[in-house]
């Protein structure tokens, strides 16, 4: 009896979870995840700037910088595996997933040499580009 319990609970989680997905991503979805890319950069900007300036160890500075990483690498591939039907949202889905690509890379700058204090403050600005781009595409939706 037990067993079957949790059978059909596992069943009706599955179903509510493929209920949920699905369907042409809505502007006010694809605008929540740009500010999550807004965010993410935001914070990449800031302990870039920490690293420019030597205020920080190495270690968390990898760490961090991988974290914010997996934060953009998961949006992205949330973005690319939308369906978009409205040629705004698809347009903005697409500028989307390139920022996000941008920010990875920047990121990644922080990961690999994260002592590195030329290449914290290059991607401090990039960082802080990026974030204001993601701010700009979040607010013509």
């Amino acid at each position: 009896m037990r067993r079957r319990f949790i059978a059909l609970a596992l069943a009706a989680v599955a179903a509510a979870s493929l209920t949920a997905c699905g369907g042409p991503m809505s502007p006010d979805e694809l605008k929540r995840s740009i500010e999550t890319l807004e965010s993410t950069a935001a914070e990449g900007q800031l302990l870039a700037g920490d690293v420019a300036d030597d205020r920080t160890k190495a270690t968390f500075v990898r760490v961090h910088s991988r974290d914010l990483g997996d934060v953009v690498v998961h949006e992205a591939e949330k973005l690319n595996d939308a369906e978009a039907d409205d040629s705004e949202v698809v347009s903005a889905k697409t500028d989307a997933i390139d920022l996000a690509d941008r920010i990875d890379t920047a990121l990644g700058q922080l990961q690999v040499a994260p002592g590195s204090e030329s290449d914290a403050r290059t991607a401090a600005k990039a960082l802080g580009r990026l974030s204001a781009d993601a701010g700009k595409l979040a607010e013509g939706l």
